[in-house]
């Protein structure tokens, strides 16, 4: 039996990310409150949304739909105004005035006006303009304004890279920031996670939405409902997103489906949310199983929590397969007496999942206590329900 020194165990893929809060926008729900809007506020609820886009009053007097909102504890965080109303400074008012009256912290512009499919650099220099001059009086109300671009702005111009980059360097972003509905950014055939990376912080919503795989990019801004289909199932890369969001500090995701099937298809985006942040919790779980059991050379554990076609490779190049892994730390040859885990990044995908980290333990060989770092990647595969390890590799 291997005496343990100590053992500490640092679980470090959830503390040392941004909090996160999934809601819908009001739209995806427009069936369910299409004949009464209580109900389908319960509906909602009974789903576990909370948080909602949309500062509108359901063809109600807003006292009562707010009435309403407050009763069944649902949180407004964000609200739409026009372009044009983003123009006058009375007019910007009256929309603080709202979406206050809501305790709505955020608002969005969907749409630059163009003619047509004709989106010129001219529209973007006004949007633009707008934006900082709006977005100023937004923030001196203690509102955020957010734009929520749709596609077309990937045009280039006379300019290093696209429109969209011109707005992005140009738009203050004290007064203005980014709803990344990432539906519309994979459309023109951009990255969503990529995105989120480059312009890291400019990004406080998204609009979570995936689409239906084969669909043909466009740079027009428009595209066939019924190509939203649900999350993870598209071309989107949800879970890439999602990994993305965590590390650059994205609050709230906001559900969009304009598809006939949303009423149908939502409790199925929330299944697949919920299924990706239980994923990475079992993964981390897993991790922290099996440097446990190899500090106490627990070969049932160690059996159990890796696959049988293990590949475990070592920093000095050499190769094991499970039967060989498991002898080598149950053997007394050298022992872990501390493992600790930094650093840790996990991605999940599908069926598969990859960790990275920083691996520092002591090693005791002989008598001998050496401390060892290592960056290290794991692959796990889920076999019948369970996290195992598949493939492992040290560098020094």
């Amino acid at each position: 039996m291997k005496k343990i020194i100590v053992a500490l165990f640092v679980a470090t893929c959830f503390v040392q990310v941004n909090a996160q809060e999934v809601g819908i926008i009001m739209g995806t729900a427009r069936e369910l409150m299409r004949d009464d809007v209580e109900d389908g506020l319960i509906k909602l609820k009974e789903m576990g949304v909370k948080y909602i886009e949309g500062a509108g009053t359901r063809s109600m007097p807003r006292e009562q739909y707010k009435a309403l909102l407050d009763k069944h504890g649902f949180d407004v965080v964000a609200g739409g105004t026009g372009f044009e109303m983003l123009q006058h400074r009375d007019s910007v008012a009256k929309v603080i005035e709202n979406l206050k009256f809501f305790g709505a912290e955020y608002a969005t512009c969907y749409w630059i006006p163009h003619d047509g499919n004709n989106f010129t650099f001219e529209d973007m220099k006004k949007g633009v303009e707008v934006f900082n001059k709006a977005g100023k009086q937004f923030a001196e109300a203690g509102i955020s304004f957010l734009y929520h671009a749709h596609g077309y702005e990937f045009r280039p111009y006379d300019g290093p890279g696209t429109m969209y980059d011109y707005m992005m360097e140009n738009t203050d972003p004290r007064y203005v920031n980014i709803e990344m509905d990432v539906f519309w950014m994979r459309n023109p055939g951009q990255d969503p996670a990529a995105l989120l990376r480059k312009y890291a912080g400019r990004y406080p919503i998204t609009h979570l939405k995936d689409r239906l795989i084969g669909t043909e990019d466009n740079l027009n801004g428009r595209q066939d409902k019924e190509k939203n289909v649900v999350l993870g199932s598209g071309d989107v890369n949800i879970a890439a997103v999602m990994k993305a969001a965590r590390e650059t500090g994205v609050k709230y995701h906001f559900i969009e489906d304009e598809s006939s099937r949303a009423a149908i298809q939502l409790p199925m985006h929330l299944a697949y949310l919920k299924s990706l942040d239980y994923d990475v919790k079992a993964v981390d779980a897993t991790v922290v199983k099996l440097h446990k059991a190899m500090v106490e050379a627990d070969s049932l554990n160690l059996y159990n929590l890796t696959s049988k076609e293990l590949t475990y490779g070592h920093s000095s190049g050499a190769i094991e397969d499970q039967d060989a892994y498991v002898y080598a730390l149950v053997s007394g040859g050298s022992d872990f007496a501390k493992i600790e885990f930094a650093d840790q990044d996990i991605t999940v995908k599908g069926n598969v999942a990859w960790v990275r980290g920083v691996m520092q333990a002591d090693l005791v060989n002989a008598g001998v206590t050496s401390p060892i770092t290592l960056k290290m990647l794991y692959v796990f595969t889920k076999e019948s329900g369970y996290w195992k390890l598949l493939a492992r590799q040290a560098v020094r």
